[in-house]
């Protein structure tokens, strides 16, 4: 895949309408390679509750002479150009730049969508669970830059576990998925390009399916419609 910005945020709150940005954090990567990063505090022009302290360590004092984001945001959007913009969770993060006109056309990657279909068995799917389950180093979570970059780490895992899964699965569920503003949808169409031109995929293909029952139901209906699909022609 060609470059990606894994972008992350801190916020005085959870209301993209009523809270601010207090911390921007992303990272811009090409495969396994970091090209650069981008990393500032915002001054939210509101006091940061204790709760917030807490969480993220980031307090009133910290903010005070940081810039406003309008200051930040030409230098960010030329960070991020019109590269696809990874996230855990990303829909709330980009919530916040949308209200602002920015990012409206980026194509966007979840990872939290990706680790749902990709695995099913995993007892949580926050970023420090993920973190935990695949071996990704998260030093100094609910900072903008550390979870950036976790999130770059736990993508290229997942990644990894996308390019071992039968590539009729891989077709048929961007086939069933489409129209459904699948977050994860650009990866796996990826890997179909990438993929060999054909593939037979055998006994281990009805067994990559096996937990299935713990996948959301609309990731659930994708993968089904694949077995169904595959099975006919078998």
């Amino acid at each position: 895949m060609s470059v990606i910005v894994s972008l992350d945020i801190e916020t005085t709150g959870l209301d993209p309408k009523n809270d601010s940005i207090i911390e921007i954090g992303a990272v811009k990567f090409n495969e396994n390679r970091v090209l650069d990063e981008f990393s500032t505090l915002i001054n939210p022009r509101k006091p940061i509750n204790a709760f917030i302290t807490n969480l993220t360590g980031i307090s009133n004092p910290m903010v005070m002479n940081a810039p406003i984001l309008a200051e930040v945001f030409p230098d960010l959007e030329a960070f991020v150009g019109e590269n696809p913009i990874l996230g855990q969770n990303v829909g709330f993060d980009i919530s916040f730049f949308n209200r602002y006109g920015a990012f409206k056309t980026n194509p966007i990657i979840d990872t939290y969508e990706m680790a749902a279909v990709l695995m099913p068995s995993a007892p949580r799917y926050g970023l420090g669970s993920l973190c935990h389950q695949l071996g990704v180093v998260l030093s100094g979570a609910h900072r903008a830059i550390n979870d950036a970059r976790a999130t770059m780490g736990v993508y290229q895992k997942l990644c990894e576990k996308l390019s071992k899964l039968p590539i009729d699965l891989i077709a048929e569920m961007v086939k069933q998925c489409q129209g459904l503003g699948w977050a994860a949808e650009l990866p796996f169409r990826q890997a179909l390009r990438g993929s060999p031109p054909c593939w037979n995929p055998g006994a281990n293909f009805r067994s990559t399916l096996k937990d299935l029952s713990t996948v959301p139901s609309r990731w659930r209906f994708c993968a089904r419609s694949a077995t169904l699909s595959t099975a006919g022609s078998t």
